[in-house]
């Protein structure tokens, strides 16, 4: 083999390699040796388990795939489309799936959620990625540091996989936190602003329950099939991942009911406010509807009103529409209307 590069490197200062973002050849008891593409050409299964993430959009990877790899055309066209669904599925050389991850990139919104795609075959384990995924880097971090890594492919294809969905609880958490401080802020915040965060928040739930709800389907297929280099032990861990991540999906759908009655409440008090307002203008109306009637009636400027020669009358005239006014408010006051 060539020489490898040192271990001692941070999972972030691996350097990439020709779409080769790092390879790694396990040893058996949590830790591993990175790789050239040089080193990955002259392994085999007797070297040890071997792990290799490679950018699905370099020219050199797809050369790779279709002429090195080993897998066949039906698995390299699902590990390359970069608009594939979660789903699982088996080869005729390994076993695929293909998740998707919360986005953790640095100006991206959790909801725009990364695919991983997996292919495993008891000895090797390949990841692409089509956009950057954390996931890979911290288990990368747990082989090159203090060697508590995974320990063999299958245990490292479950721990990528349970790595992705821990991720997922995270993004649930945030969302569950935004939600709280909406529904805190109901009953004095501003309506307006707090109907765009329902909003803002619903649209996000929408986003990613799109892809939560075949991930949990096809993570059941697999469980239902696994495949044949699956231990007994990787396959309850699997196991627990997938019902951790259905509950995942029942806290989402929840928290998307949760914001559906808060934007009904907030809809509610917005009518209650224009309801109110409603209210106010017609008690004003009402009170200046026979005050207008009376100005309307003296206004007209024919001949025979009474008053028009009496310095005093338009004292008098005002005092009756200020008694009448006090009279409707009195009344207004008995039938309960104030």
């Amino acid at each position: 083999m060539t020489d490898s590069v040192p271990a001692t490197l941070r999972a972030d200062d691996v350097p990439e390699e020709d779409g080769l973002l790092f390879a790694v050849q396990m040893d058996g008891v949590g830790g591993g040796k990175l790789l050239h593409w040089a080193d990955i050409a002259n392994w085999d299964a007797t070297h040890g388990p071997l792990w290799i993430h490679v950018d699905a959009g370099s020219p050199r990877v797809h050369e790779w795939l279709e002429k090195e790899s080993g897998l066949t055309s039906i698995t390299i066209e699902a590990l390359l489309d970069p608009s594939a669904r979660p789903r699982t599925f088996q080869g005729k050389s390994g076993y695929v799936v293909i998740l998707r991850g919360i986005n953790l990139n640095e100006g991206a919104e959790p909801e725009d959620m990364v695919a991983m795609r997996l292919w495993c075959d008891g000895d090797r384990v390949i990841s692409l990625r089509h956009e950057y995924l954390r996931t890979p880097r911290v288990v990368l971090d747990e082989l090159l540091g203090e060697a508590l890594g995974p320990t063999s492919a299958p245990v490292l294809f479950e721990h990528l996989i349970s790595r992705v969905i821990d991720y997922v609880g995270l993004a649930i958490d945030e969302y569950e936190e935004r939600m709280e401080s909406i529904e805190g802020r109901i009953d004095d915040g501003d309506i307006d602003d707090l109907r765009g965060e329902v909003s803002e928040l619903r649209q996000d739930l929408v986003f990613v329950r799109r892809y939560m709800a075949p991930q949990v389907s096809a993570m059941q297929r697999m469980l239902a099939y696994p495949p044949g280099w699956m231990a007994q032990n990787e396959c309850l861990l699997m196991r627990e991942s997938a019902d951790q991540f259905d509950r995942y999906l029942e806290d989402l759908d929840q928290i998307r009911e949760r914001a559906l009655v808060a934007k009904d409440d907030l809809t509610n008090r917005q009518n209650e406010r224009m309801n109110q307002n409603m209210y106010v203008l017609s008690i004003v109306a009402a009170i200046f509807l026979p005050l207008g009637f009376l100005t309307g009636l003296f206004g007209i400027n024919v001949g025979g009103m009474p008053g028009v020669a009496d310095n005093d009358a338009f004292w008098i005239v005002t005092g009756a529409m200020a008694a009448i006014m006090l009279l409707e408010l009195w009344i207004f006051r008995k039938l309960r209307w104030l």
